[in-house]
């Protein structure tokens, strides 16, 4: 890696952990920054664009924006940040669901507990029962139970409800 990509990095990296640390620890301590859109290059080429903040001389980009600038991803996991190769989720969708069937479960046969979305690191499941309005028709509509959100990486389970 050149010294200008490692540079960048570097800098947005210390830049992301002191803008947390100093949010984290809430000390009520006002400080002056200038906020500007600033273009983002690579080797002469423009990459992207992205708003950043001058503080004492130095200037703090978002990692993502960094990460996109040399061709890398970016992702948050818990209280890990990984640049370049990203982690494997260790829950599965249909793990998700069962993860929700054994703790709030078992549900009556009435009910469907699917993976209605998800985002990099959760799975939103929902467990929802189809009412049939008019049998003629066969119009009707769906009265859910709850949201459930699955994180990917932990099982962890969160009612939306």
């Amino acid at each position: 890696m050149n010294d200008k990509v490692k540079g960048i990095l570097i800098g947005a990296m210390i830049g992301t952990m002191l803008t947390g640390a100093t949010a984290f620890a809430a000390t009520g301590v006002n400080i002056n920054v200038v906020a500007k859109k600033l273009a983002i290059y690579m080797d002469g080429a423009k990459k992207t664009s992205a708003d950043a903040f001058i503080y004492k001389g130095t200037t703090y980009v978002p990692i993502k924006s960094t990460g996109t600038a040399i061709g890398k991803q970016v992702g948050l996991y818990g209280d890990n940040l990984y640049i370049g190769k990203q982690p494997s989720p260790k829950v599965t969708a249909a793990q998700a669901m069962k993860l929700v069937d054994d703790k709030y479960g078992p549900f009556a046969p009435v009910y469907t507990v699917e993976v209605d979305h998800e985002t990099q690191t959760t799975y939103t499941v929902h467990v929802y029962e189809a009412v049939i309005d008019d049998p003629a028709t066969g119009v009707g509509h769906t009265a859910t139970f709850n949201w459930y959100d699955v994180d990917k990486f932990t099982g962890k389970i969160t009612p939306m409800f």
